[in-house]
């Protein structure tokens, strides 16, 4: 039988990149210079440089643990089940959330050229759409991810080379550093919120350690590859933010897509709708990627038998897993219904939240003490950030998974029975194969 092809440190590279650089910098500049003016900068560098310790932290696990699963694997062999299935859970949600944020993401873009969009009907049937095409499975996502990567490419060149010319230094040299609508919050702290905000932009890199085992080498190239992504992406970013200040100032704070708005200013009326379309585009690539790629993590879960109900992993004819797509699928829905993109972005960092912190605590339980403790520290400074709404949607359902632990939870003998039973199944299902052959 052939082997999978293993990643290489470059097409890990890549793969990171393309995880991590999605709608954030070219629809959420805006709120982080309303929030923190021109000191949104400093916020990218500090969030940047956090993130970076955070990283290490996955990269110190990722050498004792090279399979599969990332944040959810090093808490269970670390901590125990119940913490596993907390953190596989909040994985889950992670994508599911991800999947919410990039769908409303997409909706805000259009809105810059398409102002009467319907947006809650229009999102609900974006979600559904995708979870029945992914009931069937499909073989265009491999492709679909790497023409988005090469339009993400194409859209960060096109914007510096051409907008840089419009970058004036008395945008950055205004005595008045703060907008007034950031002086209403405070200048401290506008400077966290924003800093919390930058934290959406780099949330896509903890999905690299989920597919350890694909990659050749692990131990040694994740760590080293994962450096390389969050230096070159911290970079992008910094390069992103100077250019829209510098070319927009305050009108920074006006526009739905300061990037859009900025690239209109070199080619004319144009440029909004054809920067825009190329937006859409990419957020879609990872729109659909993340609805095929989540289900997945939920069905490994059961199939692990991490307390999850095995039902859950049972996969159709068409080889993909229906109650692990309806559940992604209606949570989908009912987090895009929850709030507006920036309210979900807050969602998605929270849940991330959970994962750096119990990856930060598993650091420390190793030994990995200055990593582990920076780790930590810098995920409870998250916590100032978060909105209110935000902390109780988020500890909600914390709450609720706990709940759902004690409920499902199956005990030692049980779950071996279960998983003798399962493997009798499938012994009988391929001696009745063989036979119809």
């Amino acid at each position: 039988m052939k082997e999978n092809k293993l990643l290489s440190p470059a097409a890990i590279f890549l793969l990171g990149v393309n995880s991590i650089i999605g709608s954030g910098i070219f629809l959420l500049s805006g709120k982080i210079y309303e929030d923190a003016g021109i000191w949104s900068l400093l916020a990218i560098l500090c969030a940047g440089l956090s993130i970076f310790v955070i990283a290490f932290a996955y990269a110190n696990m990722s050498k004792i643990y090279s399979k599969n699963g990332g944040a959810f694997v090093y808490a269970k062999e670390t901590f125990g089940r119940f913490p596993g299935f907390i953190v596989g859970m909040v994985t889950w949600l992670l994508g599911t959330v991800t999947l919410a944020t990039e769908v409303s993401a997409l909706l805000t873009a259009m809105k810059m050229i398409l102002p009467n969009l319907n947006s809650l009907l229009i999102g609900i049937i974006i979600i559904l759409a995708l979870g029945i095409i992914s009931y069937f499975g499909s073989s265009i996502i491999a492709g679909l991810d790497n023409l988005t990567s090469f339009m993400k490419i194409v859209l960060v060149l096109v914007f510096i080379f051409t907008c840089l010319w419009l970058v004036r230094g008395l945008n950055f040299s205004s005595p008045n550093l703060l907008t007034a609508s950031s002086a209403n919050l405070g200048g401290f702290k506008g400077f966290l919120s924003a800093y919390g905000t930058v934290f959406f932009f780099f949330t896509g890199f903890s999905f690299l350690p989920v597919n350890a085992e694909k990659m050749k080498n692990p131990a040694k190239n994740l760590p080293k590859m994962m450096s390389l992504v969050m230096l070159t992406c911290l970079a992008v970013y910094l390069i992103i933010q100077t250019i829209t200040i510098g070319a927009l100032g305050p009108e920074l704070t006006k526009t739905l897509v300061p990037a859009a708005t900025a690239f209109s200013k070199i080619v004319g009326s144009i440029g909004i709708p054809l920067f825009v379309v190329g937006i859409c585009f990419s957020i879609f690539g990872v729109i659909v990627a993340t609805t095929f790629n989540t289900p997945t993590i939920l069905a490994s879960l059961a199939q692990a038998h991490e307390d999850v109900p095995m039902f859950v992993s049972k996969n159709n004819r068409f080889g993909t897993p229906t109650w692990a797509i309806i559940l992604t699928t209606v949570c989908g829905i009912a987090l895009f219904l929850s709030g507006n993109y920036v309210f979900l972005s807050g969602l998605t960092v929270f849940m991330s939240f959970v994962q750096y912190l119990s990856t930060g605590l598993a650091n420390i339980k190793k030994k990995f003490l200055l990593i582990g403790i920076g780790s930590v520290l810098f995920s409870l400074v998250l916590l100032t950030s978060f909105t209110l709404s935000v902390l109780i949607l988020g500890l909600g359902i914390l709450i609720l998974l706990v709940m759902i632990y004690f409920v499902v939870k199956l005990d030692d003998d049980e779950r071996e029975k279960w998983l003798k039973e399962h493997q009798e199944k499938s012994k009988g299902a391929d001696v009745n194969t063989v036979k119809r052959l």
